[in-house]
C-alpha cells in the first residue's frame, strides 16, 4: 500500500467507525537497531526500575489498570495508549525508550497538544508540536525532511488530514499498522504507573 492510500485509509477510519480515536490516541512504534526487541524488553523500558508484568487485557481493562497495550509487529513492538495513562507523548520519556532503537510516536488529545516525535538511540531527532512542521524542533530535522514536507502539505486540508497523514507516516516508517478491528481484541499490556 502506498502512502496516499495509507493516509486515505486512516482518514476514513477517523471519519467513520473509528471516530472515537479522534479524541485521544498515543501510538508509539519501536524498531530495534540491533538485537530484536521483545515485549518484555519494551515493558521494562515502560516501567523503568519497577517490575514489568505483562497481562492480556482489552482496552477498557487496560485503562482501568493504568496500562498500555504492547504488541509485536513485523519489525519491532508498538505501544498503544488510548487513555493517556503513560508518558509516551513526553520527549524525555521517548528518549529513554529509544536506547538502541528507532522510535516513531504520534499522539493527540482533544484538550491537549498533538505531536509527532522521532527518536533514535536516545536522541530526539524531531518533535513536531501541534503536528505542524512550522513548530518542529530537534537534533536533526533533516532526518525527517520528507515527513515534515508531507505534514506541511496536509496543514490546510480538511480534518482529519493532518492526523491521518501522521498515522500514515508512522506506518510508512515502521511497517506497523492500526486496524479498527485490532481494538476489539485483548492484547498484552503493562501497567505504567509512575512511568
Amino acid at each position: 500500500m502506498n502512502f496516499q492510500q495509507s493516509a486515505q485509509r486512516y482518514a476514513e477510519l477517523l471519519l467513520g467507525e473509528g471516530s472515537w480515536l479522534s479524541e485521544e490516541l498515543a501510538w508509539t512504534v519501536l524498531r530495534p537497531l540491533g538485537e530484536p526487541l521483545t515485549l518484555s524488553d519494551v515493558a521494562q523500558r515502560l516501567v523503568g526500575d519497577g517490575a514489568a508484568v505483562i497481562i492480556e487485557r482489552d482496552f477498557e481493562e487496560a485503562c482501568g489498570a493504568n496500562a498500555v497495550v504492547i504488541e509485536e509487529t513485523d519489525e519491532g513492538v508498538m505501544i498503544v495508549d488510548l487513555y493517556r495513562t503513560s508518558n509516551t507523548p513526553d520527549p524525555d520519556f521517548i528518549a529513554r525508550l529509544s536506547r538502541n532503537v528507532d522510535v516513531w510516536h504520534v499522539s493527540w488529545h482533544t484538550a491537549l497538544s498533538r505531536r509527532m516525535i522521532h527518536a533514535l538511540d536516545g536522541r530526539i531527532l524531531a518533535v513536531v508540536p501541534y503536528l505542524d512542521p512550522a513548530y518542529a524542533i530537534g537534533e536533526d530535522l533533516n532526518s525527517v525532511e520528507v515527513e515534515l514536507r508531507t505534514l506541511s502539505a496536509a496543514q490546510h486540508d480538511p480534518w482529519p488530514a493532518v492526523e491521518a497523514t501522521a498515522l500514515a507516516i508512522i506506518e510508512g516508517r515502521t511497517g506497523a499498522r492500526l486496524h479498527l478491528d485490532w481494538f476489539d481484541h485483548v492484547h498484552p499490556s503493562v501497567a505504567v504507573e509512575g512511568s
